[in-house]
């Protein structure tokens, strides 16, 4: 229940973000302050984490779009992905080829994604997966109308090297959680493995998208660790996802799902904390946000995933578009254009919905499908 009474932070709330919008950085005792809100101090966070949204980032919001060009039999046991080997769930091992790369991607930019991204499951990528990837990687950056970014797990100084070179601009590889709540969650590989990547990226001249999934059990103390953390590291895009756990992994069904407000107050509590970067509001957003979708950017949100995720549908691009327009927001396209919504131009029909845009689009789904790209056209 939502607490009506004055909440005793408020000050202490509009001072910190005074500090922030001077540009001096917060601690963690003030990150904990904010931590703290509750109630009607709630609403005075969001305030203030939008004045800093506005003052950093600017009004205009960014799209991306991801696929998944190698889907399943992850090597990696998880505990929230339905893409381990390690789980019985709904993901069957499927490959896309890099025709449908370029089909999606057009789909992509055809939304307004500013950026658009292949992830892969794996530990890591192989030579020959790179030498598979390397074709579209290359032929999308000389077109130049979309980012071309990677998930493809960790990776070794030369194969950084590489995708840099075949015109890879980010690569994602999320930190997930803390440090000290990572071996809950995840044992076939250690939280340094995750940074030695991030900081082997950054020192191939890639940008790096790095964030966390919250909801899985962590505390606020974890999750002020990670955006510390990644403060440290230099992230330049940070995504911020809500566990919709899935039935199969090991935290279905015991974990309580985020409520709506405790997840704006992770958006807004890093917006302080992270007051220049692009905070990206992903996985889980329709399932634990539900109505108050359109609140992430009060929050502090300054972009989102349009289209798919990993093992779950997202909704139409035309209700996301729609819900900018009602909002009167733009967006910005990987040309630095600004643009108003157009609900009207953006994919039709909602991922799962019988009814395809085009015959074969990779952004349809056939009826009560589950999965998530790649989805093979029917014959």
């Amino acid at each position: 229940m939502i607490q009506t009474n004055p909440g005793p932070l408020d000050g202490s709330i509009a001072d910190i973000a005074q500090q922030v919008l001077a540009g001096h950085p917060i601690d963690r005792t003030q990150a904990q302050t904010l931590a703290r809100a509750t109630g009607d101090e709630l609403y005075d966070l969001f305030y203030w984490a939008n004045k800093i949204r506005i003052r950093f980032v600017g009004r205009q919001v960014k799209f991306c779009s991801i696929v998944t060009g190698k889907v399943g039999a992850c090597s990696e046991d998880c505990g929230y992905c339905a893409q381990s080997k390690h789980y019985k769930t709904h993901v069957s091992p499927d490959k896309m080829s890099v025709h449908q790369m370029h089909e999606a991607a057009a789909e992509a930019e055809k939304n307004g994604a500013s950026s658009f991204g292949i992830v892969n499951s794996g530990r890591g990528p192989t030579d020959r997966e790179l030498d598979w990837l390397e074709p579209f990687f290359k032929k999308t950056a000389d077109q130049g109308t979309i980012r071309p970014c990677a998930t493809l797990g960790e990776l070794t100084e030369p194969q950084a090297k590489r995708l840099k070179a075949m015109g890879v601009k980010r690569i994602n590889h999320n930190l997930e959680t803390s440090e000290r709540f990572f071996p809950s969650v995840i044992s076939t590989h250690t939280y340094d493995d995750r940074k030695r990547t991030i900081q082997t990226a950054k020192a191939a001249g890639l940008s790096v998208c790095s964030g966390g999934i919250f909801g899985m059990g962590e505390d606020w103390d974890d999750r002020i660790d990670v955006a510390l953390e990644l403060r440290d590291l230099g992230a330049d895009v940070v995504p911020i996802n809500f566990l919709n756990a899935m039935q199969g992994t090991p935290l279905y069904e015991k974990t309580t799902p985020l409520e709506p407000l405790e997840a704006l107050q992770i958006i807004a509590v890093f917006r302080f904390i992270l007051p220049d970067r692009e905070l990206k509001i992903a996985g889980g957003r329709e399932k634990i946000l539900r109505d108050m979708q359109s609140w992430i950017f009060f929050a502090g949100g300054s972009s989102f995933l349009i289209g798919n995720y990993l093992t779950t549908f997202g909704r139409s691009p035309k209700d996301d578009h729609q819900m900018l327009k009602d909002l009167g927001l733009g967006y910005t396209t990987f040309d630095e254009v600004e643009h108003e919504a157009e609900p009207a131009t953006a994919t039709s029909h909602g991922p799962g919905h019988p009814i395809a845009d085009a015959p074969n689009s990779l952004m349809s789904r056939k009826r009560d499908a589950l999965v998530t790209l790649p989805v093979m056209p029917e014959a």
